[in-house]
């Protein structure tokens, strides 16, 4: 107990502990419960002094060393145009659509991620690649930051990388580039040979999967197949890992040994020198780093015969790449990397109790799902029970097959019948991937929730570590218990909402369009009025882009899978763009419209059967969970779509409501002469703001306090208009805008609440 050997996973964990501070902000708590635990360790003598002393230290040390980041950050603009120089430091992703980089500008010193997005489908200069050094003169500008809950914050990724701007080439003809020499880009130039060598000899889809599963490039991979994977817990598949690392290995082994090409002491020499080199080729990601610097050290150990137990390597391999890359704290590859092996670590006597290899693939796919399980929910918002069983079924076949076949594909390449080998393996994996698609057609039942609460996720692995010492002390009943604690705990944090005496109103950013979503107390009604898209303005086609980036990550940060109503003001693509989408993901109770919608426009023939159309003229009440809307209008077709926006009046959190769709200034005329008597004290703006409404007369009768105006940042039509800003502001209201506050959102209980703003 006096060498720190056998013990490095204390001082791994001092290190983790700082890291876990600066991410949850919780670091009075973890550095208290982290002191506690190491000394109550050093008391009963289970760890010496100097590991105390090295835990001590480097719990202090990373907590000073690693990036507290924040978005919120400001940073100068640089709108005006600069020249920017200095070299690529980034790998160059090029695709039909898009060419990005990232560059170290030499003159502010700063690195800027680049893009350029083509006209057409052309060819990229060859110059452009990784370690060339390049100049252009453009606008540079600080990367979009988060502004709706449960959104993905852009900026905040691009700091996790060390960079604060980026960059839109207009023009390509503007980017010179000229190449350098060195070991780093001699390897970058021999994996783009290696790749285009391979997308001329293989079929493009048998070429995207060599891409993914070999070089870790999975950005020509079927999008729907990465969301396929990412839904059924199998994202580890697609990226180069311990598993892929592990299968290179052994080829290599068995090709150099087998084939007496070189002898066994050799050939570990060889596999020495190559692992670095692949992890390089392979894209550089955490977790094939992670793989190959433990295969290294472990080959030195061997080679050497120091004794030192693969905890120790492990937790020496996660010191040294925090260490040597602080920012990549950050990254999730390297969070879930590290998660999943130190609890198959720490869980090897539970797999070495059976010898049965299906159990222990079963076993492995169950421990690596459940303790990444809040970190799944943190990033993603979902968990798949049966993912469990999909991972059982598909990580054998892509261990033992799949990925095997993939490099033995490009050793084949050159060879004349290599086509004849692409097409065999591709009908092979055609039938394993039906199977993926049968699970998700007909067991796709998942938990979906937000970040879990921190006493949450506390509870959970206090748990889950007494239920895996039970496990392994094979004391079942005790583990059965434990497993049903942990159970009761998921499904009591997702059943909090229905508990809550709190409501919420939310109108959420989208831009040019309206979305809000209403949350009754206690979950007892989910209301969305209006869920609108950005869409082209050549046919308006509705783009998938506001759904997937801003609508379905708050529903899902909320734990929201159904809605009980779909409130259609009217059928511009501004107002029901994301709905199609919506229907396909979201169970939806029913959906709710005026007389004169054009229902062809919003393609209600994609509408499950199970979904009610309903039907609801002006000056008519409805009922959803218990709360009243009442329509106000409209009573008769004005024949425009704008004048036949439904008027809806409620009352939520004491404070009376008015949604006006996108109605002109002759229909709310209309309303304060048909209902004289209406008070309100929250004003949906109608139209974005334009002059086209908000009338001085509605504002004179009504006299609201709040106006809420869903605005996109400069936008092509100028809304909101100056005179409607200025007729609000002379009646002393507070005006929150998308454009400038971000999503806003009404906290509410019983009669009180409070606005509140996300920006």
């Amino acid at each position: 107990m006096n060498s720190v050997n056998g013990n490095w996973h204390f001082v791994a964990c001092a290190a983790f502990t700082s890291m876990l501070a600066i991410l949850t902000s919780f670091s009075t708590l973890l550095f208290g419960v982290f002191l506690i635990w190491i000394s109550y360790l050093f008391y009963i003598k289970r760890i010496a002094t100097l590991p105390l002393v090295l835990s001590f230290l480097f719990l202090l040390f990373f907590y000073f060393y690693l990036p507290h980041l924040s978005s919120n950050n400001q940073l100068d603009p640089l709108k005006h145009p600069i020249t920017v120089s200095g070299p690529i430091v980034s790998p160059v992703e090029k695709t039909t659509s898009r060419l990005s980089f990232v560059i170290q500008d030499e003159q502010i010193n700063e690195k800027i991620a680049v893009a350029y997005f083509p006209d057409q489908e052309g060819k990229y200069d060859e110059s452009i690649r990784y370690g060339s050094t390049c100049s252009f003169t453009t606008e540079i500008s600080a990367p979009d930051t988060a502004t709706n809950p449960g959104q993905f914050d852009y900026r905040r990724y691009l700091l996790t990388k060390e960079i604060k701007y980026e960059a839109v080439l207009s023009d390509l003809q503007l980017l010179k580039c000229v190449k350098n020499r060195g070991i780093l880009q001699s390897l970058d130039q021999i994996r783009h040979s290696v790749l285009d060598y391979t997308d001329k000899r293989l079929s493009k889809e048998t070429s995207s999967w060599v891409r993914a599963l070999v070089f870790g490039d999975d950005s020509s991979v079927n999008k729907e197949t990465v969301e396929l994977f990412q839904r059924w817990g199998m994202s580890h598949l697609l990226a180069i890992s311990g598993l892929h690392v592990g299968i290179i290995t052994g080829l290599l082994y068995f090709v150099l040994i087998k084939l007496n090409l070189l002898t066994k002491e050799w050939t570990e020499w060889a596999i020495l020198i190559f692992l670095p080199i692949y992890a390089v080729l392979a894209g550089g990601e955490p977790s094939v780093w992670r793989a190959s610097l433990m295969a290294c050290i472990l080959i030195i150990l061997h080679k050497t015969g120091w004794k030192w137990n693969v905890t120790d390597v492990l937790s020496l391999v996660f010191l040294f790449l925090l260490a040597t890359d602080k920012f990549i704290m950050y990254q999730v590859g390297f969070q879930l990397s590290f998660a999943v092996t130190f609890a198959l670590l720490l869980s090897k006597r539970i797999l070495f109790q059976t010898k049965n290899r299906l159990f222990q693939v079963l076993y492995i796919s169950f421990i690596a799902q459940i303790a990444i399980l809040p970190i799944q929910f943190y990033y993603f918002s979902l968990f798949q029970p049966a993912s469990i069983v999909v991972n059982l079924i598909m990580v054998p076949y892509y261990s033992a097959f799949f990925i095997p076949a993939m490099f033995l594909l490009l050793l084949f390449t050159p060879l004349p019948w290599v086509s004849l080998l692409d097409n065999w393996f591709m009908n092979i994996h055609h039938v394993a991937m039906q199977v993926v698609h049968w699970f998700d057609e007909h067991m796709h039942f998942p938990l979906v929730s937000g970040p879990l609460p921190w006493f949450v996720v506390l509870l959970y692995y206090v748990l889950f570590i007494l239920f895996m010492q039970w496990w392994e002390k094979e004391k079942l009943r005790h583990a059965f218990y434990c497993g049903c604690l942990i159970v009761l705990l998921l499904i009591g944090n997702g059943l909090r909402p229905y508990f809550s005496p709190v409501g919420t109103v939310t109108m959420l950013d989208i831009g040019q369009g309206d979305a809000f979503v209403i949350e009754l107390p206690y979950r007892k009604g989910v209301i969305l009025i209006d869920a609108g898209a950005t869409f082209s303005f050549t046919d308006y086609a509705p783009s998938r882009r506001m759904y997937e980036q801003v609508i379905k990550p708050y529903l899902f940060s909320r734990g929201i899978q159904q809605l009980d109503a779909v409130i259609l003001t009217h059928e511009d693509m501004d107002h029901i763009g994301s709905v199609p989408y919506l229907l396909q993901e979201f169970a939806v109770n029913t959906i709710i419209v005026s007389p004169f919608f054009d229902t062809a426009k919003l393609e209600f023939n994609r509408v499950p059967e199970d979904v009610n159309l309903i039907t609801a003229k002006g000056n008519s009440e409805m009922n959803v969970g218990g709360h009243l809307f009442q329509i106000l209008a409209p009573i008769q077709d004005n024949h425009d779509s704008n004048q036949n926006s439904m008027v809806l009046y409620t009352n939520l959190g004491g404070k009376n409501w008015l949604f006006t769709g996108d109605i002109t200034k002759e229909e709310e005329k209309d309303v304060i002469r048909k209902y004289p008597n209406l008070s309100i004290d929250v004003l949906k703006v109608a139209h974005h703001g334009s002059d086209t409404s908000t009338d001085e007369a509605l504002l004179q009768e009504l006299s609201p306090k709040i106006a809420l105006i869903p605005v996109g940042r400069d936008n092509r039509y100028g809304h909101p208009a100056d005179d409607v800003v200025q007729r609000l502001e002379d009646k002393e209201m507070t005006i929150l805008r998308t454009d400038q506050h971000g999503a806003v959102q009404y906290h509410f209980q019983d009669k009180a609440g409070i606005f509140t703003i996300i920006k």
